[in-house]
C-alpha cells in the first residue's frame, strides 16, 4: 500500500490551488510501474470495472499496436480504453521510425475516485512526514 501511494504521489495527478481536481489519474510508460499501480488499486478495493485507460502517444507511432500492448499489460477489456491522445509535434531531430519498443504512456483513471484520492493523499503524506525513531 505504501509503495502504491508513493508511486501515485510521484506520477499521479494532484489537485492544485489553481486547478481543484480530486480524481485519481496515474500516467507512466513503464509497464512494471503500471502493474504496481494496478496491484495497489486491487489492494485498495477498487473494482477493475471502475478503471479507464488512455494511451498517450506520438503521431508517428503505431497507435493500434500500442493499445494492444497496453491491453496485454493491464488485462483490460477493449471497452475500457478511451480515445488515445495523439501528441503532435515538430521535432528538431527526427525520431527513428519503426521503434517497436515505443508504446507511449498509459493513463489509468479511476471513475468516481474523489474519496480514494483523499485516502491516497493521506497515506502518502503520512509516509513522507513520519518521524524516524532512533533505535533504543
Amino acid at each position: 500500500m505504501i509503495a502504491g501511494a508513493i508511486a501515485y504521489w510521484c506520477e499521479g495527478t494532484k489537485s492544485k490551488p489553481y486547478r481543484l481536481d480530486q480524481q485519481v489519474r496515474f500516467i507512466n510508460s513503464d509497464p512494471a510501474l503500471i502493474r504496481l499501480f494496478l496491484a495497489f488499486l486491487d489492494r485498495a478495493g477498487v473494482s477493475r470495472q471502475r478503471l479507464r485507460f488512455c494511451v498517450h502517444i506520438h503521431e508517428s507511432a503505431d497507435v493500434e499496436a500500442a493499445i494492444r500492448y497496453w491491453a496485454r499489460v493491464t488485462g483490460a477489456a477493449p471497452d475500457q480504453f478511451v480515445r488515445p491522445v495523439i501528441k503532435h509535434h515538430t521535432p528538431r531531430r527526427p525520431r527513428p521510425s519503426g521503434n517497436a519498443d515505443y508504446h507511449g504512456c498509459l493513463r489509468v483513471s479511476v471513475i468516481k475516485s474523489s474519496t480514494l484520492y483523499r485516502e491516497i493523499s493521506g497515506w502518502a503524506h503520512g509516509v513522507m512526514t513520519a518521524r524516524r525513531r532512533d533505535p533504543v
